[in-house]
């Protein structure tokens, strides 16, 4: 590689699939499917499987383990990250046995065959859910740009409703969504070489925001990533239908559909619950909140209690 490797993460549905089949358009960068690789290594024993004694193999076992949910077919069980990056034993074992033992080497293993199989001369990788372990991968790729990409949250809230593994009503989307921006927020305020864009914004002005983002990650805009007709095929590699759109041309009116479809109550939770991330962002707010309150303790679950609660923010109160 020329350039240090690329992590794209954000919340589910709020527009990675799109970014990262935008950049794999590029003529210099790769980006398959999801790999979930620092959400499975936040569970191991790192110094095992990168033990110099027990090197490659421990690795090896570690990178079979990651299996995923087959959505297409649910009772066929899950699937392997062997399945969907065409990996096999050979293959692995005749690159990690020439590799320093490492987190770096174990990922590379991985994506460096597949850019390699596209003649690429950058990987990227996203996993939406790594907005949770962006410190692990600061930890093992320190010099890497790690892209964030926001939506309002209402809209991803409401299109979780509509995945088979999303959320069970809207205020539990909208809880989530608050404790992911919680978890992250120090990262993406203090961290040098974190970037965040806006759904909205991308899907606006598609060619203004790539090039961007593209200086900021060390490229030139190419015409190319403004189509994904093929490139969404790649990062869609289950061809699940959620992702689908990503293949089509960019559409601006996927922006702000909650303000067609929310109703009032849901937006006062919203406002009362995430009110601060919506002005930071420069989200459209609509109530008046003279009140402050705080709750405790900070992670509770407060979708359970979202009817009283709304009794609460119509009388003024947000936290």
């Amino acid at each position: 590689m020329n350039r240090e490797p690329i992590f794209i993460v954000g919340i589910q549905r709020s527009g990675t699939t799109l970014l990262s089949a935008m950049l794999a358009s590029h003529s210099h960068i790769s980006c398959g499917p999801e790999t979930h690789f620092f959400q499975r290594l936040s569970r191991e024993n790192i110094d095992q499987i990168t033990n110099p004694i027990s090197w490659p193999h421990k690795a090896l076992e570690f990178i079979k383990s990651i299996t995923y949910t087959n959505y297409n077919d649910p009772k066929s069980g899950r699937i392997s990250i062997y399945e969907k990056y065409h990996l096999n034993d050979e293959k692995l074992l005749e690159y990690l046995i020439n590799q320093k033992p490492g987190i770096e080497s174990i990922l590379n293993s991985i994506l460096e065959p597949y850019m390699g199989s596209l003649r690429k001369l950058r990987w990227a990788e996203k996993t939406p859910d790594h907005i949770k372990h962006v410190n692990l991968i600061r930890t093992y790729f320190p010099k890497s740009p790690i892209i964030r990409i926001i939506r309002d949250p209402r809209d991803v809230a409401l299109s979780l409703l509509n995945v088979p593994w999303g959320a069970k009503n809207y205020y539990e989307a909208i809880d989530y969504c608050k404790s992911l921006f919680d978890q992250s927020k120090d990262f993406f305020d203090n961290d040098n070489l974190s970037y965040t864009l806006r759904y909205e914004d991308l899907v606006e002005q598609p060619e203004a925001e790539l090039k961007k983002l593209c200086d900021f990650i060390d490229e030139k805009f190419e015409d190319s990533m403004l189509d994904t007709s093929t490139s969404g095929k790649q990062v869609n590699s289950q061809n699940v239908l959620w992702k689908k759109k990503v293949q089509e041309p960019v559409d601006k009116n996927r922006a702000y559909n909650w303000k067609n479809h929310l109703d009032r109550k849901s937006n006062i939770y919203t406002e009362a619950i995430l009110g601060d991330i919506l002005k930071q962002f420069d989200y459209t707010t609509n109530e008046y909140f003279p009140y402050f309150g705080k709750f405790y303790p900070s992670n509770s679950h407060l979708h359970t209690y979202s009817q009283k609660l709304i009794m609460v923010f119509e009388n003024g109160v947000r936290f």
